[in-house]
């Protein structure tokens, strides 16, 4: 676990942001969003700013360096005004990089970090190279099957760690190609209907998951080609999702993983499928 070295109010001026920034090098740092810096700068520069909070951290793996573990946007914006600031500037010990990725997902007081944001940093603690849209779009799929209601976002991300197998093998899915040409597939409802047949058999999983994407060479009663259609004509209306280029219709969340699933069995079966699914019955379960 991290622990905390030294907290003092400092006065955070040029000089100081420039030092910070030097270790502003973390992969999983988020973007900089240059809407707040402005917002931080006009506060600054009216009077308005009253206390910032910079935080950095020593590693305790790579050669023991600096980390920033919060304050990007304060340091740029003291660059900008050429004013200091009065900040609390927190210095910690972290060992691991699990250690760093659970403090820096702690800072989420200013400008609010996305769950991606703060999950960027846990996939690298774990060797993971996945994109941060990957991210998001799994931790959408695992949220459904893990049950995210009342799950506050910090302790969502650490559902990674369960799901790296299946993880794997959807990225391998997406990676190679560029967002348009699996957009259909980048859905909460169909990534959990990969992660569960994944979980029943990768082999199948792999090939029917790569007929969805693409669509080559399948027949009109194939239920890979029939799925496929359904999901480049509908959108999910309710839950996170991917709009669709034509829209057709807006189903639930629960619809298109249940369509999914009926198709993935039909896929199984080595039988054709009208795709029906009913909202008062169970969801089916994957074979």
């Amino acid at each position: 676990m991290f622990q905390l070295i030294r907290r003092k109010i400092e006065k955070v001026g040029v000089d100081e942001a420039e030092t910070f920034l030097t270790h502003n090098d973390y992969e999983g740092q988020r973007p900089l969003r240059r809407a707040h810096v402005a917002t931080l700068v006009e506060q600054m520069a009216g009077g308005t700013f009253t206390l910032g909070h910079i935080a950095v951290a020593r590693q305790g793996w790579n050669g023991g360096g600096w980390l920033l573990a919060n304050g990007q946007h304060q340091c740029n914006a003291v660059l900008e005004v050429g004013e200091p600031i009065q900040a609390v500037v927190e210095e910690y010990d972290c060992k691991t990089p699990e250690d760093f990725s659970r403090l820096y997902r702690t800072f989420d007081n200013n400008a609010v970090r996305s769950l991606s944001e703060i999950a960027l940093p846990e996939a690298r603690s774990l060797k993971l190279q996945w994109s941060r849209k990957f991210i998001g779009i799994l931790l959408a799929g695992i949220s459904f099957i893990e049950g995210h209601a009342g799950i506050h976002k910090s302790k969502r991300v650490e559902f990674l760690k369960k799901y790296i197998r299946e993880g794997n093998c959807i990225y391998e899915l997406f990676h190679s190609y560029t967002f348009p040409e699996y957009r259909h597939i980048a859905r909460g409802p169909v990534v959990s209907a990969m992660i569960v047949t994944f979980r029943k058999d990768a082999a199948d999983a792999e090939t029917f998951w790569a007929e969805v994407r693409d669509g080559e060479r399948l027949a009109a009663s194939n239920p890979s080609f029939k799925l496929r259609n359904y999901l480049l004509t509908s959108t999910v209306g309710i839950g996170r999702g991917v709009s669709a280029p034509s829209l057709n219709a807006a189903v639930s969340y629960r619809e298109m993983y249940g369509k999914c699933i009926v198709a993935w069995n039909a896929f199984r079966r080595g039988d054709p499928t009208a795709l029906k699914f009913y909202a008062d019955k169970p969801l089916p379960k994957a074979i």
